[in-house]
């Protein structure tokens, strides 16, 4: 029996990274992903639209064989992007477009995952691929922050829910800051029908987002890469006791520090 990593959002960046780290490590790899381009390292790929509870449950019987025959699952909900954006110029649909990305669908397969998990006696590891922007809002990013912070709450109360279960091994948070992938080019894509509606007095803080965004701006320090969020993704489908949280980079060491021991005053000063 092999083991068995389920990775979603695997058709770039750290879900691509992830999917060859795993295949590897010797593991069967299934990448998910609402338009399948086709990841080399992938055993099985399969199309998923994280906004389609339908679609999510039509996927019990494509992986109730492969979990079946599998001595361990890893489920990495790694699939997202960035909403930004002024909250009062947001519309409906892109605020249930970011939720349905970062909490409602990674929560429905988990827990899909999960119920074939125990009907086969599998052992299942769940691993969320967060932000350092769950834990330290930012201006202009606000239904992301609020998106990845509901998406922490949601993976951690589907671990105390389900202490019951036999098969659910671990429930775990990885939390990157500035990564190098196409996560900027995707932000300013999602940008651009705000910044057409936006009101008048945030359009200078648009223009300092596009330019932010657009390529070939210039990359934060200590910006990671793909990989080195990959490497602590594997670390915890590995370790013998995973850690509830996985830090990636300086700034969420930092950001970590400072909400766990700073009065909000003084939050709120330093990261405005």
């Amino acid at each position: 029996m092999t083991k068995l990593a389920l990775v979603t959002g695997a058709s770039a960046g750290i879900g691509r990274e992830a999917c060859a780290l795993f295949a590897r490590k010797g593991y069967r790899v299934i990448a998910l992903s609402r338009q399948p381009t086709g990841v080399e390292s992938a055993d099985l790929e399969l199309a998923l639209d994280l906004e389609s509870f339908e679609q999510i449950e039509g996927l019990a019987g494509a992986l109730d064989t492969e979990i079946a025959s599998a001595e361990r699952v890893i489920l990495v909900n790694n699939s997202g992007y960035g909403q930004f954006g002024a909250l009062r110029d947001l519309s409906e649909s892109m605020w249930q477009k970011q939720f349905s990305t970062h909490v409602f669908g990674p929560i429905k397969l988990a827990t899909v995952c999960l119920r074939l998990c125990e009907q086969h006696g599998i052992l299942l590891r769940v691993i969320a691929v967060s932000s350092v922007l769950s834990i330290a809002p930012q201006k202009m990013k606000g239904t992301y922050c609020a998106a990845k912070a509901a998406m922490n709450a949601a993976h951690d109360s589907f671990w105390f829910d389900e202490q019951g279960s036999e098969s659910l091994e671990s429930v775990s948070l990885v939390l990157p800051g500035p990564v190098v992938t196409r996560f900027r080019e995707h932000a300013l894509a999602a940008l651009k029908p705000v910044i057409d509606r936006g009101s008048a007095i945030h359009q200078e803080k648009y223009k300092a987002m596009e330019a932010a965004l657009a390529p070939g701006a210039k990359i934060k320090p200590f910006t990671a890469s793909a990989s080195d969020v990959a490497n602590k993704i594997f670390r915890a489908a590995e370790a013998a006791r995973p850690k509830p949280r996985y830090l990636v980079t300086p700034q969420t060491y930092m950001a970590t520090f400072i909400t766990r021991f700073m009065p909000h005053s003084v939050q709120r000063a330093l990261f405005k």
